[in-house]
């Protein structure tokens, strides 16, 4: 029984998607993420999530297994795309705009790339969505087949 929970533990932290969180590329990039990750309200993030499923669920690997209605598609790109411009414009302008004058590339970069990780980790948050990750296919795991990782 102990071998069990400590297999069915150790096979959910393996299935468990981690984030990657890459890098800043200088100070001020860091800080425009930071502000762009702090300053999205609770409406922000229900938003991103929901745009971040649709945008998983248009991707190549998802063809032939999802289908993403466009209308909704266009509808929840334009919602991130306020959200964006409120954050960067508005909210975090005191960072973005020394990064636009140096090169507003990277500013554009680091803020969406902090939108994108917040909304892939908003998704994952909300409940009931991770465990499903797990349980979708864990269950179907052969747990002898891992043995192996406990034994001494």
């Amino acid at each position: 029984m102990k071998k069990t929970l400590g297999i069915a533990s150790l096979l959910a932290m393996i299935a468990t998607p981690a984030l990657a969180q890459a890098p800043a590329v200088d100070e001020g990039s860091q800080k425009l993420a930071e502000c762009v990750t702090t300053k999205a309200t609770a409406e922000d993030k229900a938003a991103l999530s929901k745009w971040v499923a649709v945008e998983i669920a248009s991707s190549v690997p998802a063809a032939g297994v999802v289908t993403v209605d466009p209308e909704k598609k266009a509808a929840l790109d334009k919602d991130t795309a306020k959200i964006f411009t409120r954050l960067v414009m508005t909210d975090c302008f005191e960072f973005a705009k020394p990064l636009a004058k140096q090169n507003g590339n990277q500013a554009f970069r680091a803020a969406g790339a902090a939108l994108s990780r917040l909304a892939v980790r908003e998704l994952i948050a909300t409940p009931g969505v991770n465990g499903a990750i797990v349980r979708s296919y864990v269950s179907n795991l052969n747990q002898q087949d891992f043995i192996r990782l406990i034994q001494q």
